[in-house]
């Protein structure tokens, strides 16, 4: 039975989005919390790990964050002594960030948190509505990553075109 989605229901697509984020924001930290980390630094460390000796200014852009926001976040995280900053043998003003030997030592933990917590998520799905799910999720983001949001704020649709859709 198909279903048709009324105004309140696309008030509730972004509802489910921000449960899902603060509900995946809460079960991090809760999970983190022998490591003492906030959301913003777990996420700032799983980049890390996967983008050792980046630059501070590319990860921000990785992250779609404010260069400010990870100035702060690689602050407490070299105070926590996960990373260490290293400056660019050419320039001296750039900074290139490195995992410590105890930060590297948290790696298979820390990735196994957002792991554990998606195989929850999904885990009374079948691996066609998985497939599914996971595609549909890159769609979105890269339409979100892709958008002006200036330009697109100004010209506001007038709804109904994922009700036509379903």
């Amino acid at each position: 039975m198909r279903r048709i989605y009324n105004m309140d229901e696309y008030v509730n697509w972004g509802r489910w989005f921000s449960i899902l984020h603060r509900r995946s924001q809460l079960f991090v930290v809760e999970a983190c919390q022998k490591y003492g980390l906030t959301f913003s630094e777990y996420i700032m460390l799983i980049r890390i790990f996967d983008h050792e000796g980046a630059k501070q200014d590319e990860l921000a852009a990785m992250l779609y964050l404010d260069k400010a926001v990870v100035t702060r976040t690689i602050n407490l995280l070299v105070d926590k002594g996960f990373i260490y900053r290293e400056a660019d043998s050419v320039d001296r003003r750039i900074r290139h960030i490195y995992l410590t030997d105890y930060g590297r030592k948290q790696h298979d933990y820390l990735r196994s948190v957002i792991q554990g917590w998606v195989d929850y998520l999904v885990e009374d799905m079948d691996k066609a509505e998985i497939k599914e799910l996971f595609n549909g999720f890159h769609k979105l983001v890269d339409k979100a990553c892709d958008a002006d949001l200036v330009e697109l704020s100004k010209h506001l649709p007038t709804g109904g075109a994922v009700r036509e859709k379903l």
